[in-house]
Order: C-alpha cells, then structure tokens, then sequence
C-alpha cells in the first residue's frame, strides 16, 4: 500500500504538476464523515487520493473537503479480528466538496491478511452541485 501510494503521488505530480491536497484550506481531519468502513489507518491513505481524483475533476480549485461517505457495494468475504477488519472486499462513494462543487469518488477497497489496497477509476467519478 505504501509503494502504491507512493507512486501514486508522484504521478499526480509529474504529470498534473500539482499537490492539490497539500493545499492549506484542505481538511485532513480523520476520521473522515459519514459511514465509511475503512479504518483510521486506511482513511488517511486514501484521503489524499481522493483529493488529487477531486482535483483533476476540478482543477481551479484548491479547497477540499469530505462531505459524507457511503457503503455503495456491501462487503464480501469480511473477516474480523481483533476490533478491525482483515479481510474482504468492498466498495464505497466519498462525496467531496471541491470549491462548492459535490465531487462524487467511487473507492474500492480490499483488505487481506498482508494489508490493504484500494482504487478510484477516475472514469466513473462525477460532479453535482
């Protein structure tokens, strides 16, 4: 996840030339709102992914901010352990506010016994006001 991740920023960097949740009116508060299912740890990964997903779709803007989450798909091949999960499969929407505008991120997420994985296709990611 971390190697992922990595990666991941210094793509959105090289190729979009910017760092949009580094941006200093953008919230980073964990936990995020609404009714996600990913974890503290998780949230955080993922939280600036889907601002730099938000970003593309609304790129003169610099002030990001989750609205609410929501379980879209019900997780599969749940495991639980120790107060968290450890395995399975899901999938969520984090609705960003993005300068006013609803940015709407379908996430994925997979969890397995070595850690986690999520993905956001930026195809299927909408706006509304």
């Amino acid at each position: 996840m971390k190697i992922a991740f990595k990666y991941l920023l210094l793509f959105s960097l090289l190729v979009y030339g910017t760092f949009v949740f580094a941006a200093p009116k953008t919230d980073l508060s964990i936990p995020v709102k609404g009714k996600t299912m990913a974890n503290k740890k998780l949230q955080s990964n993922t939280l600036p992914s889907v601002y730099s997903a938000a970003g593309l779709k609304v790129k003169t803007c610099q002030t990001f901010s989750i609205i609410d989450t929501k379980v879209t798909k019900k997780p599969y091949n749940l495991k639980y352990k120790d107060g968290d999960y450890v395995k399975g499969e899901w999938k969520e929407l984090w609705i960003v506010n993005a300068c006013g505008i609803k940015v709407n991120v379908p996430i994925t997420f997979i969890l397995n016994p070595s850690g986690a994985t999520y993905s956001i296709s930026m195809r299927d990611i909408t706006l509304s006001k």
